[in-house]
């Protein structure tokens, strides 16, 4: 995955006056820095949406996820953010599948009180938000396990914040309230869901090795290979290419909308692998 900074044709600069892209090939507002700041942004818009609900608002049905109550969402954030933790500071392992864990994360905690599961999850979310702001360059850079494998402790950060924005915005939806969707948490969702389409092409048995997919997503544009471990020269044409507004695209990469939002060019047969295997949850 190449990412090539802004579109053509996109002047000017990026967020907070910083468009530019840094020897490392990525938007210098996806620093280790931002990706915390997005953290507490996120964090903060969540808690203060579950500190405002009225208590019958909790039984809520979360449509997004429908076995699940706003109640549950907030146990599945809340162990998610102490595993997310516990690997970043030792040996951790999933215990059975995902489906297993996270099922078993909401159960424990059924019967607790709405106070509690609040205070729950911000305590989580605090300790693992607290413990990436004290990294130094070598720390962001470890590799952890995590439930699809081993990842980078920044993409773990991403993940989490991934997951922190769609399901707050889940529940927002749920309480029928809204949910803020800020400039530079989206622009670490819509990096992630660009930088999953050759893995998921791969893993779901769909690749096109020596293929190359240009996504353009409002200001920035990635240039993607057809299958995991691909990095094509940024000098290729590509034989597709994708253009969406970031948010509609996130929505879908999360699986939070079935219609493909983008408009394609180039090789259908690509494009409809692409449809089919999107996604950026973890």
């Amino acid at each position: 995955m190449v990412q090539l900074g802004r579109a053509a044709g996109g002047p000017g600069p990026g967020l907070g006056g910083q468009g530019a892209v840094h020897g490392g090939g990525r938007p210098i507002e996806l620093t280790t820095a931002a990706l915390v700041e997005c953290l507490e942004t996120t964090h903060g818009r969540v808690g203060r949406l579950l500190a405002g609900l009225p208590p019958a608002a909790w039984d809520a049905n979360v449509p997004a996820t429908p076995a699940w109550s706003v109640s549950d969402v907030v146990a599945h954030l809340a162990d998610g953010d102490r595993a997310a933790l516990a690997t970043a500071q030792g040996p951790w392992t999933l215990p059975g599948s995902i489906d297993e864990w996270t099922a078993a994360g909401v159960a424990a905690h059924r019967g607790e009180t709405p106070e509690a599961r609040l205070e729950g999850w911000e305590a989580a979310a605090d300790a693992f938000r607290w413990h990436l702001a004290a990294l130094d360059a070598e720390g962001w850079r470890g590799r952890v396990a995590w439930v699809a494998g081993t990842i980078s402790v920044k993409t773990l950060g991403v993940l989490r914040l991934n997951d922190a924005w769609h399901h707050g915005r889940d529940m927002a939806e749920a309480a029928g309230e809204e949910f803020e969707a800020d400039t530079p948490t989206l622009t670490f969702l819509a990096d992630l869901a660009a930088r999953t389409i050759p893995g998921g092409l791969s893993r779901r048995g769909r690749p096109h090795p020596g293929a190359v997919i240009l996504l353009r997503l409002g200001p920035h544009q990635w240039l993607l290979g057809g299958a995991a471990g691909e990095r094509p020269d940024p000098s290729a044409t590509p034989d597709l290419i994708l253009e969406a507004d970031p948010l509609p695209f996130i929505l879908r990469a999360a699986g939070r909308t079935p219609d493909d939002p983008w408009r394609a060019q180039g090789d259908a047969t690509l494009a409809a692998d692409v449809s089919a295997t999107l996604s950026s949850v973890s």
